[in-house]
């Protein structure tokens, strides 16, 4: 694939994409609009579409400023004449989550039918803050009565992005491409599509026709993948960039341990050997930045404390050993803020964390509550740090039901963390199977885990990270 791709942004490509292109007849002068299908009963449909998938979107620097909001082919899929019904339910699951607080602080992609122009609740979505992916339907071919209702849209403010690779002849006949690409914010790579069908229509042909058009790369793999996006001739197409690469074990050049990430671990430590507070102080004395950021945090008016807290002393009398530890391991994150991949990172882990911790808490059990929150954390700590596991996790001395998750994927807090891994993946149907081990409702999971999702980027705002949603 990677060859391919290289090949493809040199320009090698030209001449067998143009072989391998399948003849597309013109389309006829007076081709007739298709006719819409006739409405079915949202009975014939589920009541909800249980959870759905928000997966990250990234820009050029690899900070979170979007996500991706679709539903996974599956049982839930709408076939033929299903399709409006199947979009009206996923717009109005979409105003049930009350995605509008997500989209304060972020973007949305929300894939639609191309049929689904006319549906109103369109109009009740956030237009500076979404964009609609517009997918094929089968049998339902664009023409200009579908092009005007686009047009009528795009003057209301809203915006949309197509996948090129994803239309056939029958469904964009080659006198519609330029009038339905021009007319778009995003063009969209999927890599997980086969190469040769990818290749052909976006990497040689389109580019050159749509100069203007930002490319949002999706489904990528490996930090390689984005480094042929990023460093390749032709880089300047790709704008926005979704896929697991960011959690693959060499997405961060060197996995390199900063100053302040040892002095963060060192802390930990001496606070699960329970060491004398003195000891935990002088640590922090070495690092002023450091001390700076706990006083601060002690500080601040969520504790509503009467008086300011100036020793590490008083800090561990007011917040306790195991609020620190969890702070820290926060901070251990946040160390690296200028990293791109490293604030992605640390993103996702904030969002296990906090969603792990929701799912504890919901019974009651705050030890647990706060032991699946180091769960979430450090599930990614190998990636940032470098290190693998057990290695880096020895010298915390974590729980055993903390270890056994993160690192062997068993015990009793190993079904959260799937379920949170299925959660990111966006896999409804292990979403269900663990939420039923766990005996917790999809629209329970679906709702904590988007307040995770807004916690993380309200922690991230407090850390004084900064990602650019503006640029989208």
């Amino acid at each position: 694939m990677l060859k391919s791709l290289l090949d493809g942004l040199t320009g090698r490509l030209k001449k067998t994409a143009e072989e391998a292109a399948p003849a597309v007849e013109p389309a006829p002068e007076a081709a007739a609009e298709p006719r819409a299908p006739e409405p079915l009963e949202l009975g014939e449909l589920p009541a909800t579409l249980g959870f759905v998938s928000h997966q990250p979107v990234m820009d050029r620097q690899l900070r979170v400023v979007a996500y991706d909001f679709f539903v996974r082919q599956g049982r839930h899929h709408p076939e033929g004449g299903k399709q409006p019904e199947f979009d009206r339910l996923l717009l109005s699951t979409l105003q049930n989550m009350d995605i509008f607080r997500l989209l304060a602080f972020r973007r949305a992609f929300v894939h639609i039918a191309i049929t689904a122009l006319n549906e109103p609740l369109l109009q009740s979505m956030p237009a500076n803050s979404v964009i609609f992916v517009l997918e094929p339907v089968a049998g339902f071919p664009v023409g200009d009565a579908l092009l005007a209702q686009l047009d009528a849209l795009r003057k209301q403010g809203m915006r949309f992005a197509v996948e090129p690779a994803a239309y056939d002849s029958s469904q964009l006949p080659a006198a519609m491409q330029p009038e339905l690409f021009s007319r778009v914010e995003f063009m969209v790579l999927d890599f997980a599509a086969p190469s040769t069908r990818v290749l052909a229509p976006i990497l040689d042909q389109l580019p050159r026709r749509y100069p203007n058009a930002r490319w949002m790369a999706r489904n990528i793999g490996t930090a390689e993948d984005v480094d042929v996006c990023l460093r390749a001739p032709g880089h300047n197409r790709f704008a926005l960039f979704h896929g697991p690469f960011v959690t693959t074990g060499n997405a961060l050049e060197g996995g390199k341990v900063d100053a302040s990430q040892t002095r963060v671990l060192q802390i930990m430590r001496l606070l699960r050997a329970n060491a004398d507070p003195k000891e935990v102080e002088a640590q922090f004395k070495l690092d002023s930045v450091l001390l700076f950021k706990l006083l601060r945090f002690i500080n601040s008016p969520v504790h509503g404390l009467a008086r300011k807290v100036q020793t590490i002393e008083e800090t561990l009398l007011l917040l306790g050993r195991e609020t620190l530890f969890k702070w820290l391991s926060m901070l251990l994150f946040t160390s690296r803020k200028e990293d791109g991949t490293a604030v992605a990172i640390l993103e996702k882990s904030l969002i296990r964390a906090r969603f792990l911790e929701k799912l504890g808490g919901y019974r009651g059990n705050k030890v647990e509550s706060e032991h699946l929150f180091l769960t979430g954390m450090f599930s990614l700590l190998d990636v940032l740090l470098g290190v693998p596991f057990p290695d880096v996790l020895d010298p915390l001395e974590l729980a055993s039901p903390v270890r056994e998750a993160v690192i062997e994927q068993r015990g009793i807090f190993a079904p959260y963390l799937a379920l949170g891994l299925a959660c990111e993946q966006g896999d409804n149907a292990r979403i269900e199977a663990q939420a039923r081990v766990l005996d917790f409702d999809l629209e329970l999971v679906n709702q904590y885990y988007l307040d995770a999702v807004v916690w993380a980027q309200v922690v991230l705002r407090d850390s004084e990270v900064n990602n650019n949603v503006d640029s989208v």
